[in-house]
């Protein structure tokens, strides 16, 4: 083990649930922004086979999503919390996690989803609107699992520590100003 990485025993619960609400919160914000303006959701979502089912990216509740992230990260890292041995201290720790939200988060949900293997059986969308997501929440995923690690593993990173501080207060404060200017 690096000798800049955390010893398992301060891996307390507190400490792995602010970095993955603030590395959760920070990821599925920016990634979310970049796919709106590279997959084009807003035409996606305004088309007549998917309008009646998705939200308009301009409803309320799509533009406050980023303010529930935090719930959605803190279960997140009950799991991670739970697999802390393998997950952190682990040169493939980032590795580990991302396949394991990719394939039970993504690809293998216990519910028919959009873009997943239950979804695409239940669904009648044709193939690629399932798998046209799939660039985003691969992204996020992946970015959600180096960075948290990297964090976990290496504690007094400054320069990664205040870039997600810095990003999470833009990333709850940009929607509640959208929220408040509409």
């Amino acid at each position: 083990m690096d000798e800049n990485m955390v010893d398992k025993p301060q891996l307390s619960f507190r400490s792995i649930l602010y970095r993955t609400i603030v590395t959760h919160t920070v990821t599925y914000f920016a990634t979310g922004i970049v796919a709106s303006i590279f997959i084009g959701y807003a035409a996606r979502m305004s088309r007549p086979d998917v309008a009646p089912i998705i939200r308009s990216i301009t409803d309320p509740i799509l533009i406050a999503s980023p303010l529930f992230q935090p719930l959605r990260a803190a279960l997140l890292a009950i799991v991670f919390f739970l697999l802390r041995d393998i997950l952190f201290g682990n040169r493939r720790g980032w590795l580990i996690m991302w396949c394991t939200l990719v394939v039970i988060g993504i690809l293998t949900p216990f519910s028919a989803s959009w873009g997943g293997i239950e979804g695409m059986i239940f669904f009648r969308f044709p193939i690629w609107d399932h798998i046209a997501g799939w660039p985003e929440v691969f992204a996020q995923t992946l970015l959600l699992s180096v960075a948290l690690t990297y964090w976990v593993d290496h504690p007094k990173s400054k320069r990664l520590a205040v870039g997600l501080w810095v990003g999470f207060g833009l990333t709850i404060l940009l929607p509640m100003i959208a929220l408040l200017t509409a």
